[in-house]
């Protein structure tokens, strides 16, 4: 009986060992998108340990992707980024907001990855 017990409380603390150790290693970041580059753990590092809203965490030859923190105005820190390449804001419809520039425009999409942090797709174009 007292060998059962041992054995038990040894196969209980080992899994929250393993609990504990998967929820510090990433796993309690959602997934980034697949053309992102970074760790969920490594976007949120990057985010933390910048003075800037937005923090690029991947660049390819189609989109350049963005973490920032959620907050009230997430829209007015995405306008402001944008606007100093010389784009000019129109509208925002759902997730998107809409620049144009040279009879150019550009669709920059959003998505929210988790409760405090926000994704922001910026085409290539940009």
């Amino acid at each position: 009986m007292n060998r059962k017990w041992v054995i038990t409380s040894v196969v209980l603390i080992s899994i929250v060992l393993i609990a504990i150790f998967i929820y510090f290693n990433q796993m309690r970041y959602p997934a980034l998108p697949a053309d992102v580059e970074s760790t969920p753990k490594e976007a949120v590092q990057k985010l933390n340990e910048s003075d800037q809203p937005l923090v690029q965490i991947s660049k390819d030859d189609e989109a350049t992707w963005y973490i920032m923190k959620n907050s009230e105005d997430v829209n007015k820190q995405i306008q402001d980024l944008i606007s100093s390449k010389g784009w000019i804001f129109k509208e925002i419809d759902g997730n998107s907001l809409f620049f144009e520039k040279d009879d150019d425009t550009l669709i920059v999409s959003t998505e929210m990855w988790t409760k405090k942090y926000r994704l922001v797709k910026v085409p290539a174009h940009f």
